[in-house]
């Protein structure tokens, strides 16, 4: 085989993966000037103009190193390929992640969804576990008030706490203070607990039209549109539900409890029994109240609008095929073109038809030679 027709072989094999290249890229291109998929007649433009570039790009450089490498000299052919391979291996790296996100779109959309409607999921069930954990508040808040009441109509009646006549008054009142916020941070547990219920009710049924949404027979652009509407309202329950979960009531019942009496200038013997009596209260109450606080100052759920080159590395289990598919699509020109080299450095080149062929032994001669002249002697 002559060092042409190798040359022209491998050129036509590596056109064919230039274009499926420069289509692949093309296909991104197109999901970057319009992502919402309709394309104007500029757009299509752009896309077709991309995908010329990228093909005959590809070409053009291909077509230099298979033309050129081979006939270099030893140590400038080397630094020649070297050069060459890391520019080749940084265009394909970009035209394999094009690729890639062309091929793992579907499978990366998917993985999205889920993982949106897993975060919603997610949401609805902490702030579930917190409604729960403060209602189960209510007994301690029932004891609070009960027994601050009790306190305050005995220091009212025998002075109990304060031992100081002067003073019974002031620790009655603090007494019934803390009744009083215990009684009303109960009051905000019920009155929420009905409102609690129906957002609940409502925040599941949005998480089964989530599920339908993703599980539909629609095209992808709907199924994406549909969740995200979900979504929204979603988020709307969620701010009602941390609305009405009693947080600030719940702490203010506790911080009523754990005053310094002392600086607040009740009597020692009373601040000690206020303090003894009612600091496990206290704590029972606002204990994990931080955590629930910080569920409801937490980012809502949505869906969020993310680039198809993004699946790839925010859901790899999903997409891990696609980016080898994308990889060896941009590396087999790379293979094809290193065989050439390879190949064209040792096959004999293809005689030129200006220049024929001379035979082994023969002396090249573009002239024919002159007959001497002999000189007489004597002349």
């Amino acid at each position: 085989m002559t060092q042409a027709n190798t040359f022209r072989g491998l050129m036509f094999a590596n056109i064919i993966m230039h274009i499926i290249s420069g289509t692949l890229a093309g296909v991104w291109v197109a999901d970057l000037v319009a992502p919402s998929g309709q394309l104007s007649l500029l757009n299509w433009l752009e896309v077709v103009m991309a995908v010329i570039a990228i093909s005959v790009g590809l070409t053009y450089g291909t077509y230099l190193a298979l033309k050129h490498l081979p006939n270099l000299p030893e140590a400038a052919r080397r630094i020649a390929t070297v050069a060459f391979i890391l520019i080749y291996c940084l265009f394909a790296l970009v035209l394999a992640l094009a690729s890639a996100s062309v091929f793992g779109a579907a499978s990366g959309e998917r993985a999205h969804q889920e993982a949106s409607l897993n975060a919603m999921k997610a949401a609805v069930e902490s702030r579930r576990r917190a409604a729960a954990a403060i209602h189960n508040r209510v007994p301690a808040l029932t004891d609070c008030t009960e027994a601050s009441g009790a306190m305050s109509r005995q220091e009212n009646e025998t002075g109990a706490f304060s031992r100081i006549g002067g003073n019974m008054g002031q620790v009655a009142v603090t007494l019934q203070n803390i009744a009083g916020s215990c009684s009303t941070a109960r009051d905000a547990i019920y009155l929420n607990r009905a409102a609690l219920a129906r957002h609940f009710d409502r925040a599941e049924r949005l998480l089964i039209d989530a599920r339908r949404a993703i599980d539909s027979s629609g095209t992808r652009a709907e199924k994406m549109a549909a969740l995200r509407k979900t979504a929204d309202e979603l988020q709307r329950v969620l701010r009602q539900i941390n609305d009405a979960l009693a947080v600030q009531a719940l702490q203010a019942a506790g911080d009523a409890m754990l005053k310094d009496w002392s600086a607040a200038g009740l009597p020692t013997s009373a601040a000690n029994a206020i303090t003894q009596h009612f600091s496990g209260v206290a704590d029972r109450l606002t204990e994990g109240l931080d955590e629930i606080a910080a569920i409801t100052e937490a980012p809502l759920p949505d869906v969020a609008v993310v680039s198809k080159v993004s699946y790839l590395w925010l859901y790899p289990d999903a997409t891990m095929g696609a980016l080898a598919i994308g990889l060896v699509v941009e590396l087999i020109p790379l293979s094809g073109i290193l065989l050439g080299l390879t190949v064209l450095k040792g096959t004999p080149a293809m005689p030129s038809p200006m220049q024929p062929a001379r035979m082994d032994g023969a002396i090249e001669t573009s002239r024919k030679p002159r007959a001497r002249k002999l000189r007489v002697v004597g002349e």
